[in-house]
């Protein structure tokens, strides 16, 4: 819905002939960083976002061989949840980490290449059958929790956002989350919203919940109803100037995933 929403207020500054993004400013606020101390203020979780790209011909080997070995990781750290894409992608798995702390992270890292159950089973095995490989870590915004889904079923959102480098955009960012979620226009929840710490700068990425594949059809419906919502359309506005790029996947929870 926010996804929708950003593209109809895009639309509707350009039919004003009004342009709010502002090109370069990267230069100009150089000398911050990408996050925020209040982002990261030692009292919460580290979040891993991996993804990986398989070949189209080993696909359905790798789930079977994750879904017989994937307890060995999980037994390391917590898993929030992994998915197949659906649509945004092919051939391809995305999976989130929690971990206490970076020095967390690196333990488990550690283990799990000592283990010879883990590289003899699985890891080996799957190597030759990745494309690709990316991750992304990750602190959940300050005003965010992790949550879970009400209840299983559902059809996933991974949408990814390019913020610009001045940081000035938090605020817009959580009014539009919280119009949008106030007016529920289209059921769905939002299960994070993280900003990254290592992967591309000013990245921020929202996990949300939909009630099936019918809850993107409804969408088409919902985007007439948004001229009903002026707090959705003014929230929409104040962040479009800070918005350099968008992504979203739909995500389908693989057997072992704990988000189903």
């Amino acid at each position: 819905m926010q996804h929708s929403l950003l593209r109809l207020t895009t639309s509707l500054l350009a039919q004003q002939k009004t342009s709010f993004f502002k090109k370069g400013q990267l230069a100009a606020s150089f000398v911050q960083l990408s996050t925020t101390p209040a982002v990261h203020d030692g009292d919460r979780k580290l979040y891993e976002l991996r993804t990986y790209s398989i070949r189209p011909d080993c696909f359905g080997e790798f789930l079977k061989l994750s879904d017989e070995n994937m307890h060995m990781r999980m037994e390391h750290s917590k898993l929030i949840g992994y998915w197949r894409t659906e649509l945004g992608g092919i051939n391809e798995v995305v999976h989130i980490w929690e971990y206490d702390n970076f020095s967390h992270r690196a333990a488990v890292r550690q283990a799990l290449a000592k283990d010879p159950e883990w590289v003899g089973k699985y890891f080996s095995k799957i190597l030759p059958m990745m494309v690709k490989q990316d991750n992304v870590v990750m602190h959940l915004m300050p005003w965010s929790e992790q949550g879970v889904p009400s209840k299983a079923g559902g059809v996933y959102e991974l949408r990814s956002y390019l913020m610009t480098a001045d940081q000035q955009w938090q605020g817009p960012l959580r009014r539009a989350v919280l119009a949008t979620e106030k007016a529920k226009v289209v059921p769905c929840e939002l299960l994070g919203a993280y900003q990254s710490e290592f992967g591309e700068f000013n990245r921020v990425y929202q996990l949300w919940f939909n009630d099936g594949f019918q809850a993107f059809d409804a969408r088409q419906e919902a985007r007439k109803k948004v001229f009903e919502h002026p707090e959705i359309i003014a929230a929409g506005m104040e962040l479009v100037p800070f918005v350099q790029k968008m992504e979203i996947k739909a995500l389908l929870p693989v057997g072992f995933s704990p988000m189903q």
